[in-house]
């Protein structure tokens, strides 16, 4: 297996920047400092699951150009952070993460040969959620924290006002907690485009609004929890709706609505949501609402 440095870095940074559906090496730098900014640990996990994504991707031959693009690793990236969010640094959680970064990259492979071709839907985050659920059936530790509501604890939460709420609804999408995080996301985001970095930011501020309006936890409102997946699916069904202009913009604020009202309801349910609200959400959008470039001027 040849090892290519250039190749490498490009890969590495834009399977950062793909966690928000962007390809870009200075977005992925951005998103790699936002990490290692609040969690040095959780960055670690991610790139040591890209690492093993990337090696499996080489040696099974997949496409280099979707190698490079990121899209082997991005799904990896929030696999190793998931599990360094639940678990301390350990032997077994180290293998974890290299087990799930090589799952991951195996599932994307499977996902990019039969869901795209078959349904026309993005894989966007299925592989990461997949590998997540797969390894609480193999780890009994990381499945008993995630019923212990960890990441329902307030006590991590230290400003209450709208702008840091918003900011950490953007940073929660890659576990971060920080508000500042959340920032050097969305300044990543604008380098590459202002309109996602926009939609980024108006989704995680909807979800802050219709979580308050249905009187759904000020903690887990506070800490962002419900504006990660809204922040997601606006970037998601923005770039998908991106020709479509002003019109298109009701089933981008559906797809939000959906997102909110499903993270809701995996609170009813033993299974972590992850971001599998905005990944139902979007799909249920994308598959329902049928616009065609042409019909818009």
């Amino acid at each position: 297996m040849k090892l290519d440095v250039n190749h490498l870095i490009i890969s590495f940074l834009c399977s950062f920047s793909q966690i928000m559906l962007q390809r870009s090496l200075i977005t992925g730098l951005f998103f790699v400092v936002g990490i290692g900014l609040n969690s040095p640990l959780m960055l670690l996990g991610a790139s040591t699951a890209i690492l093993s994504s990337l090696v499996i991707a080489k040696l099974c031959h997949y496409d280099v150009e979707l190698i490079n693009s990121g899209l082997y690793g991005y799904n990896a990236a929030l696999v190793g952070i998931a599990v360094f969010f639940f678990l301390p640094l350990s032997l077994p959680s180290l293998i974890l993460v290299i087990f799930g970064g090589a799952l991951s990259s195996s599932i994307t492979h499977l996902f990019l040969g039969k869901l795209n071709n078959s349904a026309a839907l993005p894989i966007f985050t299925a592989p990461f959620i997949i590998s997540i659920w797969t390894l609480l059936l193999i780890d009994r530790q990381i499945a008993e924290t995630l019923a212990s509501d960890i990441i329902l604890n307030p006590v991590a939460v230290k400003s209450f006002n709208d702008g840091y709420v918003i900011m950490r609804g953007v940073a929660q999408v890659m576990f971060q907690d920080y508000w500042l995080s959340g920032v050097i996301f969305t300044a990543g985001l604008l380098l590459h485009s202002y309109k996602v970095a926009i939609w980024a930011v108006i989704g995680s501020a909807m979800a802050m609004i219709i979580a308050r309006t249905f009187n759904f936890s000020d903690d887990l409102i506070l800490m962002g929890l419900y504006g990660f997946n809204a922040s997601l699916t606006a970037i998601a069904l923005a770039e998908h709706y991106s020709k479509r202009y002003y019109r298109a913009i009701w089933p981008i604020c559906v797809g939000i609505v959906l997102s909110v009202l499903f993270a809701k309801g995996f609170q009813y349910i033993e299974i972590p949501a992850l971001t599998a609200p905005f990944v139902l959400a979007s799909w249920i959008v994308i598959s329902s609402v049928k616009i065609t470039v042409n019909k818009y001027p």
